[in-house]
């Protein structure tokens, strides 16, 4: 299971750096004006309902209602499910996306209205092109969470490649040409190329195909029973997201820009770690709550929780302290100003504060999902999110972009923390002192690698001397015991 994830993680650690690069690209061309912010806008606005899909509350609900599905009658008979999943799911892409066409206007003038007209204008415009992506990734999401659960990981984790080389691509070839529109082009292709990567695994487990829908299947109607709740939190978060937004706009020009530049740089260890592991342990966890193998579902959690530690603690070290340098390496060319550096790196350290809560999230709702309880990490996350919104309107005045980031570690910090500590009531018991002891041991290495590289100039060699300080503490228990260390 933990090869596999590290495996993933090599190939979301291309796809994330690859991201970085496309992040680099618009800042070089476009900096942090009125044209990036419409673009970040309108693409946040596009990939609204995404999480309803693959990664979110279909994919996760689908998996154990299909290992129960198969284990109680078989592959093939179970393949007509997830035949009905999919053409449903492409019937509601295409109907949200119309939608998202006809609208637009309206749409950009409900959510960001923050922004001057003009801004408006060409979000509305971005958004009428990138409408068209939500139908590609809905699809591909969902066939990548099925091949998840037959154990093809490789391919799913590869399809952002894709995404990113396409938006790249648009950036270098036809940027100056076509401003940001060339980007939300690119965004489409993108779309198109992640659901073709994924088609021919897909054929080969499926071998056929029909187009139908049986609304009497039960399996369906529990899918659709469970993700209800699921659904609520979602759209809780989606609200969220677009209240940030709202807050965002009211931002000197930039500052919507620079918050989406923070978030792309933080989001490369929560997408290469948090994302990967709690990935690769979903379907384990799911088919040992089937078998009712509860030593199983605590080792893999105890595991899953000191391996996040030991990848996102250091990492979290390197984003606070180091924050200003790597924005400056990263972003710091071109159009990209020094008070945009300056803002940026502000933002990135104070996201960087909930980096580990954030991505045990994404692993603790995983563990509720199989139990196949829905409610309980959604009324959790409604709670965090009250407490983002309130926090936002709190702190944007003293604050500003850095009370807006500053507010959303602090409610993935609550909602962490409530989602560890009613699984431990209600399922299963985690062994907590070793997990706190684990934790001390990866803090006090960060510290050390942090005070082994801190007064060193160069950003490249920091991170270097940093890295092999921290690894060097780390070398002979994971020689001698392997995967045991977590």
């Amino acid at each position: 299971m933990f090869r596999s994830g590290i495996l993933i993680m090599i190939i979301t650690l291309a796809s994330r750096i690859l991201g970085l690069v496309r992040t680099s690209l618009i800042a070089y061309y476009f900096g942090a004006s009125k044209f990036t912010d419409a673009y970040f806008s309108a693409f946040k606005i596009s990939n609204f309902f995404r999480q309803l899909l693959g990664e979110g509350a279909l994919g996760t609900v689908f998996i154990p209602i299909y290992n129960d599905r198969e284990k109680a009658v078989g592959a093939e008979k179970s393949k007509s499910l997830i035949y009905s999943v999919l053409n449903l799911l492409f019937i509601f892409t295409s109907v949200i996306t119309v939608l998202m066409i006809v609208f637009s206007d309206n749409i950009i003038n409900i959510i960001v209205t923050g922004y001057p007209e003009e801004t408006k204008k060409i979000a509305s415009n971005l958004l009428k092109i990138m409408a068209v992506y939500f139908v590609f990734i809905g699809l591909a999401g969902m066939i990548s969470a099925i091949l998840n659960n037959f154990r093809q990981f490789l391919i799913p984790a590869s399809t952002s490649l894709l995404f990113n080389i396409a938006i790249i691509f648009s950036i270098i070839f036809y940027g100056k040409e076509y401003g940001v529109t060339a980007m939300a082009v690119g965004v489409v292709v993108g779309g198109i190329l992640q659901l073709l990567v994924v088609l021919p695994s897909f054929i080969k487990i499926v071998r056929s195909y029909e187009f139908k829908i049986d609304f009497k299947d039960e399996d369906l109607k529990k899918i659709f029973i469970l993700m209800v709740p699921m659904l609520l939190g979602i759209f809780a978060r989606q609200i969220n997201s677009v209240v940030d937004q709202f807050f965002a706009s009211h931002l000197a020009s930039g500052g919507v820009s620079a918050l989406e530049n923070a978030t792309r740089v933080f989001n490369l260890p929560l997408g290469v770690f948090g994302i990967s592991i709690a990935t690769v342990i979903y379907p384990t966890l799911s088919r040992a709550i089937s078998n009712n193998e509860l030593d199983v579902v605590k080792k893999s959690l105890e595991r899953g929780i000191n391996f996040l530690m030991f990848l996102i603690i250091p990492s979290m070290g390197v984003l606070i302290f180091y924050a200003k340098d790597i924005i400056k390496l990263i972003l710091g060319h071109g159009e990209f100003s020094s008070n945009s550096i300056n803002i940026t790196s502000e933002s990135l350290i104070y996201y960087s504060i909930g980096l580990f809560f954030y991505t045990g999230v994404h692993l603790m709702s995983r563990a509720f999902y199989g139990m196949k309880d829905t409610k309980r990490p959604v009324m959790f996350s409604i709670i965090s999110i009250v407490i983002n919104i309130g926090l936002n309107a709190l702190l944007i005045g003293s604050m500003r972009h850095r009370g807006l980031a500053l507010a959303t570690a602090i409610a993935s910090m609550v909602n962490f923390i409530l989602l560890y500590v009613v699984f431990n009531i209600k399922y299963v018991k985690l062994d907590f002192m070793n997990i706190v002891k684990f934790k001390l041991k990866v803090i006090i290495t960060t510290i050390i690698a942090l005070i082994g590289s801190f007064y060193i100039g160069n950003i490249f060699i920091k991170l270097i001397v940093f890295s092999v300080i921290y690894l060097a503490f780390w070398a002979l228990p994971l020689k001698k015991k392997g995967v045991e260390v977590f």
